[in-house]
C-alpha cells in the first residue's frame, strides 16, 4: 500500500502573534508547517516554533518575491504545497477533501479554493468579497506568483480544479491594525499603478484573458480601474447595492466604506508618486 500524499504547508508572517499559534496548530493537522517570517517584533517566530513549526527568516522584499523565495528555498519534501496566511483557517471538511483529492486526482496541478471572510464577527457572503477564489494548493514545482508587490495571483504551470470546501479569512485584528495594512497595501498598489503608467511593470496581458475570469479580471484591475474616475464612490456603490452588501448588516455597511476609503488612499498615493516622479525628472533635466 502506498503512503498517503505528503502536503507541505508555507505561511508568510510578520508580527502575527494574536494569530500564529491558532494558525500553526490548525495547518499541521494537514501536514509539516513552515514559517517564512519577515523578522517579526512581536515574538511570531517564538510563538510558531513552539507551536510545531519550522521557521526561517527573511527581511521582507515584496509579497510575490517572499513567497516565491520561499518556495524555491524552504526544505519542502511533500508532493504538494498549500499556501496559508496567518489569518486563514482551514475547515475540517477543507482538509479532508484536500488529502482525498491530492492522492486522487493525479492530473491536476493545482486547486483553487474559495476563501469566506469573517469581519466583525459575521461570515461575509456579499459585496463582491464572495466567492474569493485563490490558488493555494499546487503539485510541488508547478506554480509561482506574479511579480507583482501586493496583491499577487499565483500562476500554475499545468491543469486547474476546484475545491468545494471553504477556507476562513477571519479579520479579528483591531480596527488600528487593519487600517496600518490597508495603508501599507494602499501604497504598494499605487506603486503598481505608477509602474503600469510609466511602462515600467513586467505584467502583460494575461495569455488566457477572455477564457479564465480569474484572469479578465486581473487584467481590468491593472489596466482600466485606475483610469475610472470617481473609484471610491464607485467601491462603495459596487460593494454596499450592485452586490448586495448591505444583506451583511453593519459589517458590509462597515467594509464597504473602509474599502472606498482604501480607493481613496490608493488614488491620492497614486497622484503624489507620480508627481514626485514628475519633478525629479525635471531636476535631472534641469542639471543637464
Amino acid at each position: 500500500m502506498s503512503s498517503p500524499a505528503r502536503i507541505d504547508v508555507m505561511i508568510p508572517t510578520l508580527n502575527e502573534a494574536d494569530h500564529i499559534a491558532e494558525t500553526v496548530a490548525n495547518a499541521r493537522e494537514l501536514g509539516p508547517v513552515y514559517v517564512l517570517d519577515s523578522f517579526s517584533t512581536d515574538g511570531t517566530q517564538q510563538l510558531a516554533r513552539d507551536a510545531g513549526a519550522t521557521v526561517v527568516e527573511r527581511a521582507f522584499t515584496n509579497y510575490a518575491d517572499q513567497k516565491n523565495w520561499g518556495l524555491d528555498n524552504l526544505p519542502f519534501g511533500g508532493d504538494w504545497i498549500f499556501i496559508l496566511d496567518a489569518d486563514e483557517r482551514l475547515t475540517p471538511a477543507l482538509r479532508q477533501e484536500i488529502r482525498i483529492k491530492a492522492e486522487r486526482n493525479r492530473g491536476i496541478a493545482g486547486y483553487y479554493i474559495n476563501r469566506v471572510v469573517i469581519f466583525m464577527g459575521k461570515t461575509i457572503r456579499h459585496g463582491g468579497l464572495y466567492p474569493s477564489w485563490n490558488l493555494r494548493l499546487f503539485r510541488r514545482g508547478s506554480a509561482r506568483y506574479e511579480e507583482r508587490t501586493v496583491h499577487e495571483h499565483m500562476a500554475c504551470s499545468g491543469p486547474t480544479d476546484y475545491m468545494h470546501a471553504e477556507m476562513l479569512h477571519i479579520r479579528r485584528e483591531s480596527l488600528s491594525r487593519y487600517l496600518e495594512k490597508h495603508i501599507r497595501y494602499a501604497d504598494l498598489e499605487s506603486e503598481e499603478w505608477v509602474k503600469w503608467r510609466l511602462g515600467e511593470s513586467t505584467m502583460g496581458a494575461p495569455a488566457s484573458l477572455f477564457k479564465d475570469i480569474l484572469a479578465l479580471r486581473q487584467w481590468i484591475r491593472r489596466n482600466i480601474w485606475p483610469r475610472v474616475p470617481g473609484r471610491p464612490l464607485w467601491r462603495f456603490m459596487y460593494m454596499f447595492f450592485f452586490r448586495f452588501g448591505f444583506m451583511d448588516g453593519l459589517p458590509g455597511w462597515h467594509l464597504a466604506r473602509l474599502m472606498a476609503c482604501y480607493e481613496y488612499m490608493i488614488g491620492l498615493l497614486y497622484k503624489e508618486k507620480l508627481q514626485r516622479r514628475s519633478a525629479r525628472q525635471a531636476g535631472r533635466d534641469a542639471r543637464r
